[in-house]
């Protein structure tokens, strides 16, 4: 078996292996990779004579560090794909292991992911994958108030075209997220449509919130994925009061316990009990130096919401 890292030159094979390991069309896998490929994404194959046996992807992005004041690259595990007839080989730590030298040279200090249950297995069983598990993101339910809009926000579907204020970091770990990192991450998929709340202040962004429509018992609601902003308080007012004066009657997001987000979001509306989450994600984490804080170990410490997971 031959190993090698993984370029769109590899399209076809690359997409057929995804398409038949995660039960999807293959169209899509296209478009996928294509879209992937326009950011840095680090991917290592096992080739067995023409067909794709296996492979292993990361893309590079950074984590804000509150105790050092500063971004640091990681490597965020996208997927590992094993053709059915190739599976229990060990195939996955073999194809992992180049990734991660590569994003070691390039000075990444771990390898961070967000796993489902199946994903979590592998973390917990396989040691030489050297990934552990953090914590576990919660569902959370908000019922909207009433509220009267303002004049500077307004939904779309369009990424607006304007340029977006300075925000400051959070005090928790949190993916360091930009105006141009979010607009390809959601506004350039080539299959998903995302919704966004836009709050416009003196020919400029203020913030913004990137969310999908969605029902519950024949009820229109927000899946909230994630916000954007100087002032997220006011933001996520403002965007409250926008989707109730469309109908909206309730926010669903996903995050961690101490997420900002989670926690502005219950002085706007009602934050009501969910304690079961059909498709449950996992934050993990693989250290690649010592240079990472113990604290980055504890899920307390960290602030993500569903809008992190690819």
């Amino acid at each position: 078996m031959r190993f090698a890292r993984l370029t769109l030159n590899d399209l076809a094979p690359w997409a057929t292996l995804l398409a038949a390991a995660f039960d999807r069309e293959l169209a899509q896998m296209v478009q996928l990779l294509q879209f992937l490929g326009d950011e840095e994404q680090l991917a290592w194959g096992a080739w067995d004579g023409p067909t794709l046996a296996a492979q292993y992807s990361c893309l590079l992005r950074e984590i804000f560090l509150p105790s050092q004041q500063r971004c640091v690259p990681v490597g965020l595990s996208i997927n590992m794909a094993v053709h059915p007839n190739y599976r229990g080989r060990g195939l996955v730590k073999t194809v992992s292991a180049p990734v991660y030298d590569v994003l070691t040279d390039l000075g990444a200090i771990a390898g961070v992911g967000f796993s489902n249950a199946a994903g979590v297995k592998v973390d917990k069983h396989s040691s030489g994958y050297g990934y552990s598990v953090v914590g576990k993101l919660r569902p959370y339910l908000f019922w909207l108030r009433p509220h009267q809009p303002t004049p500077d926000f307004y939904l779309s579907t369009e990424w607006p075209n304007l340029p977006f204020l300075p925000k400051d970091h959070e005090t928790a770990v949190h993916f360091a997220w930009t105006p141009t990192s979010l607009h390809h991450r959601f506004a350039c998929h080539p299959f998903r449509t995302y919704r966004f709340g836009i709050w416009q202040k003196d020919g400029a962004i203020a913030g913004i919130v990137i969310y999908r429509s969605i029902q519950l018992a024949g009820l229109p609601g927000a899946a909230l994925l994630s916000a954007y902003g100087h002032d997220l308080s006011n933001l996520l007012s403002r965007w409250t009061a926008a989707l109730a004066g469309h109908g909206v009657r309730f926010v669903h997001l996903a995050g961690t316990p101490t997420a900002r987000t989670a926690r502005l979001m219950r002085e706007t509306a009602v934050c009501l009990p969910q304690f079961y989450s059909h498709n449950p994600y996992y934050l993990t984490l693989k250290p690649l130096t010592n240079q990472l804080p113990q604290a980055a170990f504890h899920l307390e410490n960290w602030s993500c919401l569903g809008g992190d997971v690819l």
